[in-house]
């Protein structure tokens, strides 16, 4: 004869079961995130599409120039097409052509590789709605960041530099366009959407997360600005990844970003102040 199960015994098998399920299913949500050594991997691929982009558009710029003087007719001379595409290269033309083809070739690679068999890829990159109570006070940190910035490049008297000068006053609308759209989507997919699911719960935790997307994005910008600019990109960085934390969606650091990247395309583009 078996002995009777009594009332606490029971509670207790109930509650270890409770627990075990839990278990369980924090055991899958994590299994379902990017692992990070697979998302760092896919970084370097993301890097190598960047750079396959900017060699295509330029290559496919300069078979442009050699077929347009074919068909008219002139003497194509590889040292003058090699000229002209340097020229071009440093035109908001060319800045807008070579940033579209890399969005192209890294976006879908991007959603791709961020899908997963029970894990929708927009989970993984936290596309989702976050509290409407936390845009205004956000809003208030980035125009407070963007004042602090103004002045550090008045006080310091940082050159603009030759990228800066090619933006300035130029009113080139798609590139005014793909700064301020395409590209914090673009970024803020990778940095604040895949690499910081995947690194956020490894040994790095949201410190080392914070610190190393912060850091890599910065570098994304080197060449182009002083680096007392790129130490203020370093900084809107870490906003940009506390925002991610504190509102678990990539949505409010993308509109952080776009809001941003609004204001220096106004100013700069538009208005040329440097």
């Amino acid at each position: 004869m078996e002995p009777a199960v009594g009332a606490s015994d029971k509670e207790n098998t109930v509650s270890d079961n409770a627990e075990r399920g839990a278990a369980a299913r924090v055991h899958s949500a994590v299994e379902q995130l990017p692992k990070p050594w697979r998302a760092t991997g896919w970084l370097m691929v993301f890097a190598l599409l960047h750079f396959v982009g900017v060699f295509l558009y330029i290559a496919g710029y300069g078979g442009y120039l050699g077929a347009k003087l074919g068909a008219a007719g002139q003497v194509v001379d590889p040292a003058a097409i090699q000229a002209e595409v340097a020229a071009h290269i440093t035109t908001p033309t060319a800045m807008a052509g070579m940033y579209l083809v890399q969005f192209v070739f890294i976006l879908p690679v991007l959603l791709l590789v961020a899908r997963f068999r029970t894990q929708p890829a927009l989970d993984t990159l936290a596309v989702k709605a976050f509290p409407r109570k936390q845009l205004l006070p956000w809003i208030g940190v980035l125009l407070a960041f963007i004042a602090l910035e103004v002045a550090a490049v008045q006080w310091f008297d940082i050159e603009p530099g030759q990228f800066m000068e090619t933006l300035a006053g130029s009113k080139h609308l798609l590139l005014a366009l793909i700064i301020v759209f395409a590209a914090p989507l673009l970024e803020e997919l990778v940095f604040r959407g895949y690499l910081f699911r995947a690194w956020r719960h490894s040994r790095l935790g949201f410190s080392g997360t914070l610190l190393l997307t912060s850091i890599l994005f910065a570098l994304l910008h080197a060449g182009q600005y002083h680096w007392i600019q790129l130490s203020f990109i370093f900084v809107l960085a870490l906003i940009l990844g506390v925002a991610r934390e504190k509102s678990g969606s990539v949505l409010l650091p993308m509109l952080l970003h776009l809001l941003n990247n609004l204001t220096s395309a106004v100013v700069v583009i538009y208005f040329g102040i440097l």
